[in-house]
């Protein structure tokens, strides 16, 4: 009684040999995402506002996948290192990135030679956070607001100067977007990273950083730094006698640092599906949200129309800025 559904089963089983498609290929089409690890790829250094927060995203993903997921640092080259290692990776899910506006927006809109063509190399996962940016200088310092700076830059002599992370990168066209602003004249200063920045700004090298609000909150509540003014829409409870941007008369589009979750391009729909459908329910998480808080993070739900919608605006924005401020990326 067995020949025949066994005959019929070796038949299958000859078929797909000579199709030349391996039985194992063929099961694990059928396998649920994921078989294996996940690894989500941050380019920056471990420690930091972004690392924290990927670790947190990590960590809930890998409750709801019931697979580890690994997060693993490859910083360096204004985040191009790491995202490039992942534009190359296999398009099976396993292999994610989660960055922010500097790979999305501002590699593409000074580094045509990367890449990194957000609507080409991507796949979009979704918005996670967001986070205001602080110009503060010296609190033992002469400035003590946007006017004075104004102030300072026009009266010849030193000027005003502001730390980056070196030629256009995010502060860097942040702080070229002031300058334009306020109609002074603002010289940048590159250094490796926030904390050789704010030692400087503290110790009365330079006057102005421009960093997330994790980064500087400390040194505000000690009495070392005074803020002058906040990138957000509104002002924050974190620095609620802080005015916003707009209140000093600056434009604020594209001044604030936002993250996201992508895969490579090219990665399957029903993968996509599935992990478009966890980081939604990640971001509605009570515990996930007060982590990115104490981070001065604003959660975020955007999806994919949104993250294209940011990326491409941005783009279209850091390009003209750049221009506008003869600002390159070497």
């Amino acid at each position: 009684m067995l020949v025949a559904p066994l005959r019929r089963r070796l038949g299958v089983a000859l078929l797909i040999s000579l199709s030349g498609v391996p039985l194992a290929a063929i099961a694990s089409d059928a396998d649920p995402y994921p078989q294996r690890p996940v690894r989500i790829v941050v380019p920056f250094g471990a420690g930091g506002t972004t690392d924290i927060a990927a670790r947190a995203l990590a960590s809930k993903l890998q409750a709801r996948l019931g697979q580890p997921v690994i997060v693993e640092n490859r910083a360096g080259a204004v985040t191009a290192i790491g995202s490039e290692f992942v534009a190359k990776a296999a398009r099976d899910g396993l292999t994610l990135l989660y960055s922010g506006s500097t790979t999305f927006s501002v590699l593409p809109a000074l580094r045509q030679d990367l890449p990194l063509n957000p609507d080409t190399t991507w796949t979009p996962i979704g918005i996670v956070a967001q986070t205001a940016v602080v110009v503060s200088t010296r609190a033992a310092g002469k400035i003590h607001s946007f006017a004075d700076i104004a102030r300072q830059a026009n009266a010849g002599g030193a000027g005003v100067t502001y730390g980056t992370f070196g030629p256009g990168t995010a502060p860097h066209l942040v702080g070229a977007m002031i300058a334009r602003s306020i109609k002074a004249d603002m010289t940048a200063v590159p250094y490796k990273g926030s904390a050789q920045v704010l030692a400087d700004v503290i110790g009365g090298q330079i006057d102005l950083s421009i960093d997330p609000v994790a980064v500087v909150q400390g040194n505000i509540n000690a009495g070392k730094l005074r803020p002058l003014a906040i990138s957000s829409a509104t002002r924050s409870p974190l620095l609620p006698n802080v005015p916003t941007f707009a209140e000093v008369g600056v434009a604020s589009g594209g001044a604030s640092f936002w993250y996201g979750l992508v895969a490579p391009k090219g990665t399957p729909a029903p993968i996509v599906d599935r992990l478009q459908a966890e980081l939604r329910a990640i971001v509605q998480d009570a515990e996930y949200r007060e982590v990115l808080a104490k981070q001065g993070l604003e959660t975020l739900s955007g999806g994919a129309e949104e993250f294209r919608r940011r990326t491409r605006a941005e783009i279209t924005q850091f390009r003209q800025l750049a221009r506008d401020a003869n600002i390159r990326m070497e």
